[in-house]
Formats: C-alpha cells, sequence, structure tokens
C-alpha cells in the first residue's frame, strides 16, 4: 500500500484512503487472475529446461511425455486457461528447441506438424480430463461436508430438542400450577414448585451456555485472558460452583507441594474443572468419592479428576470427546460438556485424555502451561 500511496503521489493523483482500498482490491483481484497463467508459463520453461538437459538420452517422443506429465500438473493446479496456454507455449517450444532445425519455427519434416497436433491435442484433451476430474473431487468432497453437516445438523436438533423440552416442560408445569392454584396450594408446595423452577432455569441456562460456547470455540472467536494462577486457586473455585445435584458426593484434593504458578484462562479453566467434576458426580452414585489431582509433568502441570465409578466403556476413551456423544443415554445431556472442555485445552496448547484409573472408575486428566517465572525486582540501593 505504502508503495501504490507514493506512486500515485510521484504522479500528482491525490488519493484517499478509500479509493487506495478500492485500488488495492482492484489490483488484488487481477494479480490473482494472472498469476496461474505466469504459473504455466514457468512450468513451460521447466518442462523445457528438463527435457534440454536429458536430451541426449530421451528421444523425441520421451520429450513430448515429459510435457504432457506436465501439462496434467498444470491442470489441476492452475485451471483450463492455464493449461490451454501451457499446451500452445509447450508445442512452441517443442518446435524450436527440439525438432531440426533448431532455434527455429521451419521444419524440415512435414510430419512434424502432424506430431506438433497430435502433442497439442493430446495435452488440451489431458488437461480436460484432469480438470474434470479436480471437479469431480472437489464434487464429491463437497457432497460428503453437506452428508456430514446434514447429520449433524440433525443430531444437534435432536439432542438440542429433547433437552430443551424437560427442562421447559417442568417450568411450564410448576409455573401452570401456582398461577392456577397458588392460593389453595400450601405454602411449602408453593416453595418446591419455585425451587423447582429455579432449578429447571439453570439447568436450561447451562444448555444454551454449552450451546454458545461450542459456537464460539469452533469459530475460533474465543479469546483467552491468560494471567499466573495458583493451581489450587483454581481447584478451589472450581468446588465452590459444584452444582447442587453434586453435594451428595465427597471432594478431595491432593495437590503436589512446590506447584509452579500456572500461564491460563482462570474463568475458563474453572469451568473445564466443573464440567469434569459435574460430570463425575453425574455418572457415580451418591456418596461416591471425586479426587482432584495436581503435579507436574514434564514441564507443565497436570490436574485429573478421578471418580469411583463404573468407569468409562472400553472403546469409547476419544469418542466422549465428540460433539453430542453421550455414552449412557439414560443420563441424558446434550454431549457439549467434554467437547467443550477439550476446545478450552487445546486453546491452551494442552492435551486432555480419559482412562480409567488403577484402582476403578474414569480418570480424566489435562495439561496446562506453566507461567514464565517473574522477573525479580532491582533495587534502586
Amino acid at each position: 500500500m505504502l508503495f501504490l500511496r507514493s506512486f500515485f503521489r510521484s504522479v500528482g493523483v491525490q488519493t484517499s484512503g478509500i479509493r487506495e482500498c478500492y485500488v488495492l482490491g482492484l489490483l488484488n483481484t487481477k494479480l490473482n487472475a494472472v498469476i496461474p497463467y505466469f504459473g504455466s508459463m514457468a512450468m513451460t520453461v521447466a518442462a523445457t529446461a528438463l527435457a534440454k538437459g536429458l536430451h541426449f538420452i530421451l528421444s523425441a517422443s520421451d520429450v513430448v511425455m515429459i510435457y504432457l506429465a506436465v501439462s496434467v500438473f498444470v491442470a489441476i493446479k492452475f485451471g483450463r486457461g492455464p493449461s490451454v496456454l501451457f499446451s500452445v507455449l509447450s508445442c512452441a517450444a517443442f518446435n524450436f528447441f527440439f525438432v531440426e532445425p533448431l532455434y527455429t519455427f521451419e521444419m524440415y519434416n512435414r510430419s512434424s506438424w502432424l506430431t506438433l497436433l497430435v502433442m497439442l491435442v493430446t495435452s488440451m484433451v489431458i488437461s480436460g480430463q484432469a480438470i474434470s476430474l479436480r471437479r469431480q473431487e472437489s464434487s464429491v468432497r463437497q457432497s460428503r461436508t453437506d452428508a456430514e453437516n446434514e447429520k449433524l445438523r440433525n443430531l444437534l436438533l435432536s439432542s438440542v430438542s429433547h433437552d430443551l423440552r424437560t427442562p421447559l416442560a417442568s417450568i411450564t408445569g410448576a409455573s401452570s400450577s401456582i398461577a392456577q392454584d397458588g392460593d389453595k396450594l400450601p405454602r411449602e408446595t408453593v416453595k418446591d414448585l419455585a425451587r423447582s423452577i429455579n432449578q429447571e432455569a439453570k439447568r436450561l441456562e447451562h444448555i444454551v451456555s454449552n450451546l454458545l460456547d461450542i459456537t464460539k470455540i469452533e469459530s475460533g472467536a474465543i479469546l483467552l485472558n491468560r494471567q499466573p494462577y495458583f493451581v489450587d486457586e483454581l481447584i478451589g473455585a472450581a468446588l465452590s460452583h459444584v452444582p447442587s445435584f453434586s453435594i451428595s458426593h465427597r471432594f478431595e484434593t491432593k495437590v503436589a507441594a512446590g506447584l509452579p504458578l500456572v500461564n491460563v484462562d482462570g474463568f475458563l479453566i474453572e469451568q473445564v474443572l466443573i464440567n469434569l467434576l459435574e460430570n463425575a458426580a453425574k455418572y457415580t452414585q451418591d456418596g461416591s468419592v471425586i479426587t482432584v489431582l495436581a503435579s507436574l509433568s514434564g514441564g507443565t502441570v497436570e490436574i485429573s479428576v478421578v471418580d469411583n465409578g463404573p468407569g468409562i466403556p472400553a472403546g469409547d476413551e476419544q469418542k466422549i470427546f465428540q460433539k453430542f456423544y453421550t455414552g449412557h443415554k439414560e443420563k441424558g445431556g446434550t454431549g457439549l460438556g467434554l467437547s467443550i472442555c477439550e476446545g478450552i485445552i487445546k486453546a491452551h496448547q494442552g492435551r486432555i485424555w480419559a482412562g480409567n484409573a488403577a484402582g476403578g472408575g474414569a480418570k480424566f486428566s489435562f495439561t496446562l502451561p506453566v507461567a514464565p517465572p517473574v522477573p525479580a525486582e532491582v533495587s534502586d540501593d
């Protein structure tokens, strides 16, 4: 842009920012259209140089085969127009460099005209077939993508509609009872109904929040506010926000002494821990023990959430991180929690994986980057 601005001013043309953007956009469009043709010319030069370098051991038919092979590459790489240009230029180059008399477009043998014509037609046919195959491949790939998107869309609608319907039905039923018979119902019953509405509304909020989170992660819109945190601080904050249905479980923490600070987005890592703790509580019986472990591992801090439930079925260790995958249908859920955890951890350049603990139960682990050391303050004395 600076070059163009200087050029315009050197010729006495005053340009505004909008005009410069328009000119740059126009030039960029033109260049993108022309570059493939320069590529075609460059491939002609490369093919000719290769054939010329090997002409002592190659026959004329071998040279033609080199040009035809390169024509396939040009057609696939640059498209129809540049491939036609290559066909014409390659015939001219073959005539000029390899047909007697050399370095002239004249021909001693009239049959050479037939050779050039066959070479030109063959090159164009091969180029056309290569372009057709490329389009078919692109069409097949697009069809597969559309089919996968449609399958994912149907799965999303099915999962979300089911999970949204349940809390909405509960909220509608409880609120209708209060609205119609609130004066007749005992005070405790009204409180229970109001408590049910509150719980189902929070559940509904959680589902919508998960959908928004996975959308941000997949669109790359997730922004990290990295700060140094103590690991036990993150774990404690997550435990303080454990859902109410998890209070029947016993939580334990085992944090190694002397762990360094981690350089993370505290809010997002808390969300990862809350999701894993909620997941552990959901798939274990009341009174189960859920343990959070933290230790230093290979220059990163490794955090694990371990329960003493039934564990993860064999073969599901990777599947459970897929969107909308729910291994236990009876437990419900959108199947987005672990997918969100994976997206957040990957955004921190960490790893997350699942398996079964040595003593039984599921074990989810992830790594976090260590915060850089804080430079010591230098005294003025």
